[in-house]
């Protein structure tokens, strides 16, 4: 026990250390996260990518980008970029928006970014069909936070390839910082987008730190220590968001009751032994978990979860005891803060708000719930106000943007 608190001592010392230089930088200070706008797929990250890759984009370095993109994706090509169009949410008549698409001289490459949405019903096999209507060579890309695989609703089969911002995004925009010193204002730019990528796919921790800690790790016979921190993490973290939805079952109890779960329900709820699994690997982690709570409007639920990496709030439809499948919130959405987005995800659909990204290494975050509870209940207020009709609580509507 002497050696695994040494071990974390030391390790905790490096991680505070790394952290205080990158404050005093001002690495931490970050546009898109400040505004809200880190995760924004069509907005932001669609809108970055296909301006980078441009020929014709504002960054004045003509097809260099785009030849370091797909050299870094690996695709072979003998023709001139000088012609190549790059487009963000182009319309194919008869098959849909796609993404971000390439078109070369006599290639074609259509690209589905994913970083919260789900995947539409047939969508990679419509962009199938349109590569094959182009005349063309064609590739078709799926490209998502860490490469995971398309719904088998989507491909129906067809072949993809996979694409993760954590690698190959990360990989390009390196390049691309690393060459662009001669326009200091650019390579800022890509800076900033660069540790946004690395925010959102959990890999913020800077080289330097990483080949710090494994040398700690290393040395001293540290690996057998390690490997005993690491078997009791998931456990260890389970206990902390545990700890967090009690904190906030009962900071929230006094206006919002605890109530159990709509019966069609296919998520799980916030016990300890759930918050648990929801860190262990993927064959046995939980997606969803969370708590549902009334808060005195009909056909509504307010709803804490932690997803997939995030920890969203937010209100759930239901009728009669049930989810609404169908978006039966839709008529009150006037009504709804702005920043409740509907989120038509398998488990269940609901109007949420992200508050917090990469909670499995932002454990710290949940040891004072009072901010989380304060928002919450600004918004529940909000809801319940504007759906009475009550003015009174147009401060709170202005105040509820997050700023």
């Amino acid at each position: 026990m002497e050696k695994v608190q040494l071990l974390l001592d030391q390790a905790g010392s490096l991680v505070r250390e790394t952290n205080a230089k990158l404050a005093a930088s001002g690495e931490l200070f970050n546009l898109f996260s400040i505004t809200r706008i880190e995760r924004a797929e069509v907005n932001t990250h669609s809108a970055m990518i296909a301006e980078l890759l441009s020929p014709e984009g504002r960054h004045g370095q003509g097809v260099y980008f785009l030849e370091l993109f797909l050299s870094t994706m690996g695709f072979e090509h003998e023709c001139s970029l000088s012609d190549a169009r790059v487009h963000k949410e182009q319309i194919f008549a008869g098959y849909g928006r796609v993404d971000l698409v390439i078109q070369l001289r006599d290639h074609l490459i259509l690209i589905e970014n994913k970083i919260d949405a789900l995947d539409g019903n047939q969508q990679l096999k419509r962009y199938n069909d349109i590569g094959k209507a182009s005349g063309k060579q064609w590739q078709l890309w799926y490209l998502t936070k860490k490469g995971t695989e398309a719904h088998e609703s989507s491909h129906c089969g067809v072949s993809y390839r996979r694409l993760s911002y954590q690698e190959h995004i990360l990989d390009w925009l390196e390049r691309c910082v690393s060459t662009s010193s001669a326009t200091p204002a650019l390579q800022h730019a890509l800076i900033q987008y660069k540790n946004l990528v690395q925010k959102i796919t959990g890999r913020a921790m800077t080289y330097t730190t990483r080949n710090a800690l494994i040398e700690l790790l290393i040395a001293d016979d540290n690996l057998q220590a390690a490997e005993a921190i690491a078997q009791a993490l998931p456990h260890a973290k389970g206990t902390v968001l545990f700890g967090f939805f009690d904190a906030v079952r009962h900071a929230l109890s006094e206006r919002c009751t605890p109530v159990s779960s709509p019966i069609d329900f296919t998520g799980h709820e916030s016990s300890e032994a759930n918050c648990r699994k929801w860190f262990l690997p993927k064959a046995s982690r939980l997606k969803h978990v969370g708590q549902f709570f009334d808060i005195g409007v009909e056909g509504m639920l307010l709803r804490i979860e932690v997803a997939t990496d995030a920890l969203h709030y937010g209100v759930v439809p239901v009728s009669s005891g049930k989810l609404v499948s169908d978006g039966g919130l839709l008529a009150q959405t006037p009504q709804l803060p702005l920043y409740l987005m509907w989120r038509n995800w398998n488990a269940f659909k609901w109007y949420s708000y992200l508050y917090l990204d990469n909670v499995a290494s932002k454990m710290d975050c949940l040891s004072d719930p009072k901010a989380f509870v304060k928002e919450v209940l600004r918004t529940v207020e909000l809801i319940k106000s504007e759906l009475s009709g009550q003015p009174e609580l147009q401060c709170a509507r202005d105040s509820a943007t997050h700023s």
